[in-house]
């Protein structure tokens, strides 16, 4: 049973989260408090998991409630429930590490779905807890391969900031910033149906990861994508050492392994901010023909069938084709002189033009027909646009 206290100095707001809180599997209401100090009290007496805390309290504020139990009782769930919407607020709350803010009035639904993901999170901590010197043990045998998996997935862009971060330090890889990243792939592909293909293909990869780490310094991480693209992140390197590495690593893996692998490289100022783009980069310098226009292609391709979607957004599309949002962003700009916001604008009016050629067709329905919720926002993008107005578009040219 995970034991909860609210603070809250209104009876009414307290027994309504009580009642809530009753739904719940699992949970009980230890405590009650109507201000910060006894809140305090009582949390130390009744150590509760999870704190229900309202931000304007008497003698003590939530926050400064929240910031006294974290150091005197880490690991607590904190549920900030406030009528304050306010950003230094929300900004307070996000450097405590709150768990969820919720306003009132309190939705019952939506406060329901938050506690029980609150006590689900301290089911998966306890669950954490039975195997965490199993798994120290494991993450020192498996630490090679962990390594290679998070930074495969990190270059790809599946990863947040924050797991980047927590990844880096839980992994112990020291990252130089700023860094340089160096890709390497033998330019053709043994045919997958041979045997001894496949054995070949894979030893000259070996081959070429041991000529990657011995010709960049200490402190290079080489791994592997799904491409068979050979990755390194090393230490900053002048152009000229860089260049020599790369033309030692050309060299010794055709005197090897009878192949010269194509080498690119990309410097990054920030690798906790730009590896993405870089890796994105020379995954299209590398490719045969020209992955960048192809890029484009499919992108506008992928808003010609989707435009009509009021959520699609750039996020989307670069999900879509693998690659990160401003990698693509730039592509797009490059490409058509448009950003995606731009372009995803101009097909909608373009389309909504079109069906707006049917006297019967009222403005409200084509703008929501082309993914627009507001007929303001699209009268204002028609006119951008077209330079005209919806309105004025339909009567056509003046006579």
């Amino acid at each position: 049973m995970w034991k909860v206290l609210i603070a809250d100095d209104e009876p009414k707001i307290r027994r309504g989260l009580r009642s809530l809180v009753g739904r719940c599997r699992d949970l009980e209401v230890v405590a009650e408090a109507e201000d910060g100090e006894l809140a305090y009290e009582l949390a130390l007496e009744h150590e509760p998991d999870i704190l229900l805390v309202d931000v304007r309290m008497p003698f003590k504020n939530g926050l400064e409630l929240i910031e006294e139990i974290n150091a005197a009782l880490p690991g607590r769930i904190f549920i900030i429930v406030s009528g304050h919407d306010e950003f230094e607020y929300a900004q307070a709350a996000v450097k405590l590490r709150v768990f969820d803010y919720v306003l009132k009035p309190v939705d019952a639904e939506s406060f329901v779905a938050v506690i029980e993901r609150a006590a689900a999170e301290l089911e998966s901590r306890k669950e954490d807890g039975k195997y965490a010197a199993w798994a120290r043990e494991q993450l020192e045998r498996n630490l090679p391969v962990l390594r290679e998996r998070f930074l495969k997935d990190w270059v790809s862009g599946s990863l947040s900031r924050t797991e980047v971060l927590e990844g880096l330090s839980f992994l112990r890889i020291e990252l130089s910033s700023p860094s340089t990243l160096v890709a390497a792939r033998f330019p053709e592909r043994s045919p997958s149906g041979s045997a001894g293909g496949e054995r070949s293909r894979r030893l000259a990869l070996v081959a070429l990861r041991t000529l990657l780490e011995e010709a960049l310094p200490a402190g290079t991480y080489v791994f592997e994508d799904e491409t068979e693209t050979l990755l390194a992140l090393a230490p900053a390197l002048p152009e000229a050492r860089l260049a020599d590495a790369a033309g030692e690593v050309e060299r010794r893996a055709g005197e090897q392994v009878f192949q010269s692998p194509s080498v690119a490289t990309r410097a990054v100022p920030d690798p906790a901010a730009g590896i993405c783009d870089a890796y994105d980069e020379l995954r299209a310098e590398l490719a045969d023909g020209d992955n960048c226009e192809a890029f484009v292609v499919l992108a506008r391709n992928y808003v010609d069938k989707h435009y009509w979607n009021p959520e699609l957004c750039l996020e989307d599309a670069a999900a879509e084709l693998q690659i990160s949002p401003g990698y693509l962003s730039r592509l797009m700009k490059r490409e058509t002189g448009f950003s995606f916001v731009e372009y995803l604008n101009r097909i909608r009016v373009r389309k909504a033009a079109v069906l707006m050629s049917d006297p019967a067709a009222k403005a409200f329905e084509v703008a929501e027909r082309v993914g627009y919720r507001s007929q303001h926002y699209f009268s204002r993008a028609f006119k951008k646009v077209t330079g005209t107005t919806p309105t004025d578009h339909r009567k056509g040219p003046a006579s």
